[in-house]
């Protein structure tokens, strides 16, 4: 059973590394398993997203699977299989699944089902201002930021160096590593995969948040 090899191995807890965002080479003793770090497009609630419903979604790494690179922003056909709203006698239950993976010139059949890991968002301050005071560097500064077309632009004040370093906005990037969610289990579904299940609250995905799916490659052999 898939599930079996995924607690036995340790493929999804202890596997990944930083190494999951580059392409993946092939080894000489390739694994059973393999993990995919998965944005998805568009927001999943237990009980509210219906079962059958297409789920869009994007690879954010370069994956081996099955002898074949999948590349970076792949398009992933993925089905919801089970969503069970949390209530009174029952836990919330979600099954999701990647059927097949497509991009310009090629496809690959795949049968990966979403595992308790996501890769959150951490703040990193912005580059500070250069040193010195020198009313030119503030003004051109100024000028530089409003000419640009990030959002998150500030103009800076004069030649106030600490509200300048204040208003330096922390950029949003994503982690290194997975983390676990909080009060999330698996759980064998009735088709063969695997669900989450969750007895304290209902199971929310979010879009432009990167999942972790893992798919045994025998399965589609």
């Amino acid at each position: 059973m898939f599930i079996r090899r995924i607690v036995t191995q340790g493929a999804i807890f202890g596997f990944w590394t930083v190494a999951a965002f580059a392409q993946q080479t092939p080894a000489s003793s390739r694994p059973v398993l393999r993990e995919f770090p998965v944005i998805l497009q568009q927001n999943l609630e237990t009980g509210k997203t219906p079962v059958g419903a297409k789920v869009q979604a994007n690879l954010a790494a370069a994956t081996e699977f099955n002898g074949t690179i999948i590349p970076k922003n792949a398009v992933l056909s993925i089905v919801v299989a089970e969503s069970v709203a949390k209530s009174a006698k029952d836990k919330a239950r979600l099954e999701i699944r990647i059927d097949k993976a497509s991009w310009n010139g090629g496809w690959s059949p795949l049968k990966a089902y979403l595992m308790p890991l996501y890769f959150p968002l951490t703040a990193q301050a912005g580059q500070s201002p250069p040193n010195g005071s020198g009313t030119s560097g503030a003004a051109d500064e100024a000028e530089q930021r409003t000419n640009s077309q990030s959002p998150m632009q500030r103009q800076f004040p004069g030649n106030n160096t600490e509200a300048a370093q204040e208003a330096i906005p922390d950029i949003p990037t994503i982690s290194s590593r997975p983390v676990r969610m909080k009060n999330v289990e698996l759980a064998p579904a009735g088709d063969g995969g695997i669900a989450l299940v969750s007895e304290h609250t209902n199971l929310k995905l979010y879009k432009q948040t990167t999942y972790v799916f893992a798919a045994d490659e025998s399965s589609v052999r």
